[in-house]
C-alpha cells in the first residue's frame, strides 16, 4: 500500500464503529502496534481500537484528514487535521510511524496540539 493511501485508510479508522475497526486495523497496523500520544501509550491493535472508541466519545463526529505524508526507509511522517462534524478545523497535528516488514504501521507517535492555523 502506498504511504498516503495507508495513512488515509488509518485515519478513517478513527471514525469507524467498533465492529468495523478490526478488519481495517488488521490491514493498516501490526497486531503488536505501539501507539503513543500526549495522553499516554497503548499497546496492541485491540487496545488501539478501544482508545479510538474513547476518542469518538470525546469528539463525536470528528474525523482526521491527512494533508501529506513524507516517507523513506520504513519511516513516515503524516501531517493531519482534526475536523469537527460541522467541518470546522479543530486541531493540527503530526504523526511519526515506523512500518514493519509487511508495510503495516508498527509504532505510531502522535504530536498535538499544533496551532489550528498551521498551514497544512
Amino acid at each position: 500500500m502506498k504511504p498516503m493511501t495507508l495513512w488515509e485508510r488509518y485515519a478513517a479508522i478513527w471514525s469507524l464503529p467498533a465492529e468495523a475497526r478490526a478488519n481495517e486495523l488488521e490491514a493498516c497496523v501490526a497486531n503488536d502496534v505501539v501507539y503513543v500520544d500526549p495522553n499516554g501509550t497503548v499497546e496492541g491493535s485491540q487496545s488501539l481500537s478501544d482508545y479510538m472508541g474513547g476518542f469518538q466519545k470525546s469528539v463525536p463526529g470528528a474525523r482526521f484528514q491527512i494533508a501529506s505524508v513524507l516517507d523513506h526507509n520504513g519511516r513516515m511522517l503524516a501531517l493531519w487535521s482534526l475536523v469537527a462534524a460541522n467541518g470546522q478545523r479543530l486541531q493540527a497535528g503530526a504523526s511519526f510511524a515506523l512500518a514493519g516488514q509487511d508495510g503495516r504501521l508498527k509504532s505510531i507517535s502522535g504530536f498535538f496540539p499544533l496551532p489550528s492555523t498551521a498551514s497544512w
